[in-house]
């Protein structure tokens, strides 16, 4: 059986519907796996609704009765058991339907017209929120779902996931291609309208250029700025619940019960939620101040007196939600107070691209990842030689020889653009006018060396 599960899983893993923009083709692979790997007769993905009142059938594959199934709702106030379990964000187990806690609200109305003796419902979670659920129902008596089954739905709902970044990546990469398409014509009616006046025909360049690169910034700080969603949820949740507290106090007021050992709980339990919230809201806004400083130094390729090893520290501190995600420990090496006199926003780009590179293509699928980047000065060549080595899968020889290439990648597909290391390259030799080089083996890391003038011209 679990070979079976398996076996399925990777075939729907592989499937380029996936990954096609089309949520509905996965929707359709999905629940057919389902229904194949179960062995059940019905099974329907829900969705719950903005303002979380009800949850709403996206589609239901009635294999037993040769049907598909949309648009039924299921309202909160009508089954209030059931979505006080989805609540728990877990999944269900209904070993018996009518008479589990959660389900047993269906079964005059739904369970037993369909003979629906079990069920299996799996939370589906997107950008870390759970949006509904995979409900497996089981025609006939009951079904004790095992712990391989349960991985098994777990894991669809996740592919479902991906399946919906890959639509509404499409839906961004239709609107970036509009407004492309809208920024070209403006370009060509703009042209032929000042093309009399050299002057303002090269005005209308400038501001084009300028335009495209506040347009590229954007796109990286709202890539970014997403990350600040992680302690901005944690303080929902902390005020979600210091709320729930203070109406359970408000009831225990009202029935003239409350005593003072619950009091001096409920206080504690508000002084806890009240520090988790601030605390996070605190990180929330030190992410979001540091993402507005690399986007200012991005945007600029000035040349600033910069102290590199506090320098260095904001940016890594800037990258902290991508480095947390991947279990990355990061420990720079670097001398106290040296001041260098070069481009901060193209070393910023420099360590953003290596540190993304690392958690994307080196540490997939590892625990215990670190990155080191150490500096060390020779004042008398009047360089500095930064090293960035992280112990992650590294890479074979061939490989390695074209990691500077433009448009080189092992993601393709995947959402590698293969820019990443060529934008290392360019910058280190040009903007920052020096050298790089790149070690690696397969198990061994990545290496990549720098050789950077102190004082630029």
């Amino acid at each position: 059986m679990r070979q079976q599960l398996v076996q399925l899983l990777y075939g729907v893993s592989i499937s380029s519907d996936l990954d096609s923009g089309n949520v509905e083709l996965a929707e359709r692979l999905i629940l057919n796996a389902v229904l194949d790997g179960l062995e059940i007769g019905r099974a329907g993905i829900w969705l719950l609704n903005k303002e979380n009142t009800a949850i709403e059938c996206r589609l239901l594959l009635d294999r037993e009765n040769g049907k598909e199934i949309q648009m039924l709702v299921l309202p909160r106030d009508a089954y209030p058991d059931y979505f006080k379990a989805l609540d728990t964000q877990r999944t269900i187990t209904a070993v018996d339907a009518h008479t589990d806690p959660a389900t047993y609200e269906f079964s005059e109305s739904y369970l037993t017209p369909l003979n629906i003796g079990a069920m299996l419902d799996a939370p589906i979670r997107y950008k870390g929120k759970m949006i509904g659920i995979f409900c497996c129902e089981h025609i006939g008596s009951e079904r004790h779902w095992t712990e391989d089954e349960c991985s098994f739905i777990g894991a669809l709902a996740d592919l479902y996931g991906r399946a919906l970044s890959a639509q509404e990546n499409e839906r961004i990469n239709a609107e970036l291609e509009r407004a492309n398409q809208h920024l070209e014509e403006r370009v060509v009616e703009r042209t032929r309208t000042l093309e009399k006046t050299l002057s303002e025909l090269t005005e209308m360049q400038e501001k084009l250029i300028e335009a495209e690169k506040m347009a590229s910034l954007g796109n990286l700080v709202a890539g970014i700025a997403h990350e600040v969603n992680t302690p901005i949820g944690i303080a929902v949740t902390a005020n979600s619940s210091a709320k729930d507290k203070l109406s359970e106090v408000d009831k225990l007021i009202q029935s003239n019960t409350l005593t003072k050992a619950a009091l001096i709980e409920s206080i504690n339990h508000l002084n806890e939620c009240f520090k988790i919230s601030f605390t996070n809201l605190e990180r929330a806004a030190k992410l979001i101040s540091d993402f507005k400083q690399t986007a200012v130094d991005q945007s600029s390729l000035d040349l600033l007196e910069t102290n590199i090893k506090d320098y260095l520290e904001n940016i890594l501190h800037s990258l902290m939600p991508l480095t947390r995600s991947h279990n990355v420990s990061v420990n720079v090496n670097c001398v106290d107070d040296f001041e260098l006199i070069t481009v901060p926003g193209a070393l910023s780009q420099i360590i953003m691209n290596l540190v993304n590179n690392s958690c994307v293509h080196g540490f997939v699928g590892r625990q215990d990842n670190q990155i080191n980047i150490s500096v060390n000065i020779d004042e008398a060549q009047g360089v500095y030689l930064l090293c960035y080595k992280d112990n992650g899968h590294g890479m074979d020889t061939e490989t390695l020889h074209k990691v500077f290439e433009p448009f080189f990648t092992t993601k393709r597909g995947s959402g590698g653009s293969g820019l990443g290391m060529s934008i290392v390259y360019n910058l280190a030799t040009q903007a920052l006018q020096g050298e790089v080089s790149a070690a690696s083996s397969p198990s061994n890391g990545m290496t990549v060396n720098f050789k950077l003038p102190i004082k630029l011209a």
